[in-house]
């Protein structure tokens, strides 16, 4: 039976809502949390056929320069890289499976958190406030490189991973909002692929501790 996106929502990652270059950036960021983490470099801790970092990147990398070209105006291209995502999202779908699966059976929730994925999170249970986070303090973004924002957050505690909100349009809408990430630390985080001159909202919020916070204050940046 195939694998189905929610299936996956057990680790709390919709692949369906990412756009294409979060897409190929997301699969390309796991390659390279399974090459950081040890309990991935035992031998046949991958079989076939779930895909191995190599797989992952070589897959995250065709969908970002497909999507590249056709952002750039190539229809033709917009056409191959729409033919491609399912198979780009199939790929992270089934490593995510197969981790979880490992996760369970070693009763080892590192397994899982450790590829820096933010597990689903239940609702915290009303006689237990202290399990829910604060929200990140103290926002600031400022100007990177051409075409970057720095984000930057106050460190909360016991939170293991990031992620950043932005957005192009109107912030008080949700659905303007896209997340990136995860990020394993919360200074100078860099968000690259940003249009020069364009007005961007930045905000964030992390996961750890079997909970995740609420969003941080909101800040704005004009790019440069």
């Amino acid at each position: 039976m195939p694998v189905t996106h929610k299936e996956l929502e057990i680790v709390g990652v919709n692949l369906k809502t990412m756009s294409h270059m979060d897409l190929g950036h997301f699969v390309i960021n796991l390659a390279d949390s399974i090459d950081l983490d040890p309990k991935w470099q035992t031998e046949g801790c991958i079989p076939k056929p779930v895909p191995d970092s190599a797989e992952l990147r070589d897959v995250g990398q065709k969908h970002l320069a497909v999507t590249k070209a056709a952002d750039s105006g190539d229809r033709y291209k917009a056409a191959e890289r729409d033919a491609l995502r399912p198979a780009t999202e199939l790929a992270a779908t089934i490593f995510l499976q197969w981790a979880q699966i490992r996760s369970a059976r070693e009763d080892d929730h590192t397994i899982v958190t450790g590829l820096g994925v933010p597990p689903k999170i239940q609702a915290a249970k009303a006689s237990s406030p202290s399990a829910v986070m604060t929200a990140p303090q103290n926002l600031q973004v400022k100007q990177g490189s051409t075409g970057s924002a720095l984000v930057s957050t106050g460190r909360v505690p016991k939170a293991r991973i990031y992620w950043v909100g932005i957005c192009e349009g109107d912030p008080s809408l949700e659905e303007s909002w896209r997340m990136l990430g995860p990020f394993d630390h919360c200074r100078n985080i860099e968000i690259d692929g940003l249009e020069p001159g364009k007005m961007y909202y930045f905000r964030v919020r992390c996961f750890g501790a079997g909970s995740e916070s609420p969003w941080s204050t909101i800040a704005s940046l004009r790019v440069i």
